[in-house]
């Protein structure tokens, strides 16, 4: 194994290759049922996704491509960011035979960086509600779980958010807000997104837009 060099990614490395080493990053999570949507995404649509102020670093050993780390940018319309622009951290992934070497500790300090020197002030992430070792390598790094959301993947999974500057809400308040999320979006769908009893998905929808109205 040769010294191991985090850089923005080279043209000489295709978005094909970054689909295939997200692939091959996430397959032990994949053998178990954990299929997150952006591993699954084509070069073309990973390009697509970031866009044109989006980044995207890699991990090289050698000339071999390891791992990868990415953002994007938007404007929040949630409780915890709204018309606050956010950093979307996405497209995560190190081979699992280069996992544990602190690879992905060296890729999120260039995504924050690159985040600080941007002057936004919030990072946010998503990954599978049972995928526990990325949620506790993101509670590691000050994320908090925020929210819950049911995707047409067969679990839940929640979205994670990160403050570089003081965050506005005590960790009680964020802990009530999430766990009001966990439990309208496993009573209105089950995991795939099924809806439930029609009454119930009516429910939890009428929940959601009255929490909006007393957030914003």
């Amino acid at each position: 194994m040769s010294k191991i060099q985090i850089i923005d990614k080279p043209d000489w490395i295709s978005w094909d290759s970054i689909h295939e080493v997200l692939l091959e990053a996430h397959k032990k999570n994949i053998e178990k049922g954990i299929v997150m949507r952006y591993p699954q995404m084509k070069g073309s649509e990973i390009e697509k996704t970031l866009g044109e102020e989006g980044r995207c670093w890699v991990a090289l050993d050698g000339d071999k491509l390891i791992g990868t780390d990415s953002v994007t940018f938007f404007t929040g319309k949630d409780w915890w960011n709204k018309n606050q622009k956010v950093a979307h951290v996405c497209f995560t992934g190190i081979l699992q035979k280069y996992q544990g070497l602190g690879i992905l500790e060296d890729l999120n300090e260039c995504v924050e960086a690159y985040i600080k020197d941007r002057n936004v002030s919030m990072s946010q992430g998503t990954t599978a509600e049972n995928n526990y070792n990325m949620r506790e390598w993101l509670a590691n790094n000050s994320y908090k779980t925020v929210g819950y959301f049911c995707s047409k993947s067969h679990h839940y999974s929640v979205i994670v958010v990160k403050w570089f500057d003081k965050c506005s809400f005590s960790d009680n308040f964020i802990n009530f807000r999430c766990k009001i999320s966990e439990i309208l979006v496993k009573i209105q769908y089950k995991p795939g997104k099924i809806e439930r009893f029609w009454l119930l998905s009516l429910f939890c929808k009428c929940i959601n837009k009255l929490l909006k109205l007393i957030s914003y």
